[in-house]
């Protein structure tokens, strides 16, 4: 169902739905309160014996009513070990479903890392072979495109993303998604693959073995290939106070959090929290993609922020944050707990990761931040759909362990086709949220308890919004009063 999230994760191996954690739960405080019932009849029976009994009635009665207590004390004696056996099969459940699922997971891993070295390697091969007839076919449709009127021409590049929404549901395929993830782990293998290192060599070094190379060595490779083209190319940024601070209520839980990422001009907003006794407390909260160019514009959320975060540099977005963080006055002292939907979350992670800050918390919504390695003494609450292909690019989470919690989407319900990426959309995310807030799962109840703990003693909430912007040519001296650095 829709409505079923999946919690793994956060230091333990148990992986299942939050409802099944919930029988568990209520089975052990059912195994308890028997407990406790049969302790009490037992005290009870003791003290009103058959005599007593028997001085108030008939010695029948008296009989009957010691025979009704024996039994009530052999059937308590029966139900509380049974409740028992039941909680510790569902958490074993748990455990061997999270257990499996590693191991399965393990494995699609290192057959994608193989099939990717061996297709590098033979790949100019088959390129070789297969060079006549895609030059006939490339050359054809080239030269039909180019023969179009301009206004047919124009046309058709604008009917694309119309098609590729109105074929959402393919991109919104669970199996697809974790092609996708799969995909870009083996990356790194395939390079090695096509520089012909032997394949040895490739696998202990890659994901799977080492970890000296893997997506984030891929990226960088695209992203320095590209730059040499003037794409994907980090250019100097700029941040400015988008408007008064406004004083708002403190933060209370996830739904909350993820309803404060800013979605319009502003990337990020800044919650201070004046507190009676102490130095002041913040909830920075960032926004996700803005511009899918991979020419850099003026907009530091982009593609280009993307992959650069993606392949562990310095990207724009990042340096617009900590900007931004710097004009709100916080400092590396600053108690600080990280919000971040999409390229927004990449971004908190590494952040939160850098540790360049007093970093309290994190909670991410369907963020590719898989590869970032947060602390593990770092709070961190991940949601992710299984039929979103954004968190996926991020590839497999073996550098991090938050609690990762899952929900697929579309499960018995259409397909938007109103966007290109329905499942990734932040509407979703509240929703997703909201399970989450319903759960009392000990994982994400525990998280929630230490993030709405960060905000006690607060006296006054007051919230800012920030818009940072790309300057190629450098900072600008413009309004310099509201200028907060790049």
């Amino acid at each position: 169902m829709a409505d079923d999230i999946v919690i793994s994760g956060g230091g333990s191996i148990a992986v299942a739905t939050s409802e099944l954690f919930d029988d568990a739960r209520r089975l052990g405080e059912l195994r308890a309160l028997l407990s406790e019932c049969h302790r009490q009849l037992v005290s009870i029976d003791r003290l009103v014996g058959v005599f007593p009994l028997d001085s108030l009635a008939s010695s029948s009665t008296a009989l009957a009513a010691e025979r009704a207590m024996d039994d009530a004390e052999a059937a308590l004696a029966r139900a509380g070990p049974s409740a028992e056996r039941l909680h510790v099969a569902l958490i074993a459940s748990a455990d061997a479903y999270g257990v499996g699922e590693r191991v399965a997971e393990r494995l699609a891993q290192e057959v994608a890392a193989r099939f990717g070295a061996m297709l590098g390697m033979f790949l100019p091969a088959i390129a070789l072979a297969m060079l006549p007839a895609a030059l006939g076919i490339g050359t054809g449709v080239a030269l039909g495109i180019a023969l179009l009127p301009a206004e047919k021409r124009s046309a058709l590049f604008r009917a694309l993303p119309a098609w590729l929404r109105s074929n959402s549901a393919m991109l919104t395929d669970p199996k697809v998604v974790q092609l996708v993830r799969l995909t870009v782990m083996s990356a790194d293998d395939f390079g090695g693959g096509l520089l012909r290192l032997p394949p040895g060599l490739v696998h202990g070094l890659g994901d799977e073995g080492l970890g000296v190379v893997g997506l984030a060595t891929s990226s960088s490779v695209v992203v320095g290939i590209a730059s040499v083209r003037g794409a994907l190319a980090e250019s100097a940024v700029s941040v400015t106070q988008s408007g008064p601070p406004v004083s708002v209520l403190r933060a209370e839980n996830y739904s909350d959090r993820a309803a404060r990422v800013p979605q319009g001009t502003a990337q990020v907003r800044i919650d201070r929290y004046t507190q009676a006794d102490g130095p002041d407390r913040f909830e920075v909260y960032i926004g996700g993609t803005r511009d899918f160019s991979v020419e850099p514009g003026a907009e530091p959320w982009d593609m280009t922020s993307n992959l650069n975060a993606v392949a562990g540099r310095e990207a724009g977005s990042y340096r617009a944050v900590t900007a931004a963080m710097a004009g709100a006055g916080i400092t590396s002292s600053s108690p600080v707990l990280f919000t971040g939907y999409s390229q927004g979350g990449l971004v908190a992670a590494e952040l939160a990761a850098s540790g360049d800050f007093d970093t309290r918390g994190l909670f991410t919504l369907g963020a590719p931040a898989a590869q970032v390695d947060v602390p593990t003494s770092i709070p961190w609450v991940a949601l992710e759909h299984t039929d979103d292909i954004v968190p996926a690019v991020g590839g497999t989470w073996a550098s991090a362990d938050p609690v990762l919690v899952r929900r697929e989407l579309f499960n018995g319900r259409p397909v938007s086709t109103d966007v290109m990426f329905p499942a990734h959309q932040l509407a979703g995310y509240r929703e997703t949220a909201a399970l989450v807030d319903a759960s009392h799962e000990t994982r994400v109840v525990s998280a929630l308890a230490a993030f709405d703990s960060f905000g006690n003693d607060t006296t006054r909430v007051d919230s800012t919004l920030y818009h940072g912007a790309r300057t190629p040519a450098g900072p600008t001296s413009a309004d310099p009063a509201r200028r907060l650095g790049g």
